[in-house]
């Protein structure tokens, strides 16, 4: 049930980052609070384990370890996002073009229909 609610929630992000990657561009541009980090710490948590759940009922090994790699490399960008010495990488990303945006909006929202469908 809790992984069809985040799946919806990343879905409706993505869907809407799609259609304004400017508001992605703009969320990120901005610093970080203390309230908002541990917001962000408690959100990847929360979808951390709904991804470790859907890695473990996942037939095969090579599926279980790609899904494992890709845990990994999401909470690690959630970290890195997060930290006081995120401001460079943060600096980096609102230069990106708007496609790029729209290319990881399309990442989120296909993450959330795994989520919503798994």
């Amino acid at each position: 049930m809790l992984a069809k609610i985040m799946g919806t929630i990343w879905v409706m992000l993505g869907i809407m980052w799609l259609l304004k990657p400017e508001k992605l561009r703009a969320r990120l541009g901005r610093k970080m609070s203390r309230k908002m980090r541990w917001i962000t710490y408690g959100f990847a948590a929360t979808f951390g384990f709904l991804l470790l759940g859907s890695i473990i009922k996942a037939p095969g090994m090579v599926a279980k370890i790609a899904g494992l790699v890709g845990m990994v490399i999401t909470i690690k960008i959630v970290i890195l996002l997060a930290s006081k010495t995120s401001e460079k990488m943060i600096g980096w990303l609102s230069t990106k073009p708007l496609i790029f945006f729209r290319i990881w909006a399309a990442f989120i929202a296909a993450t959330g229909l795994a989520l919503f469908f798994g």
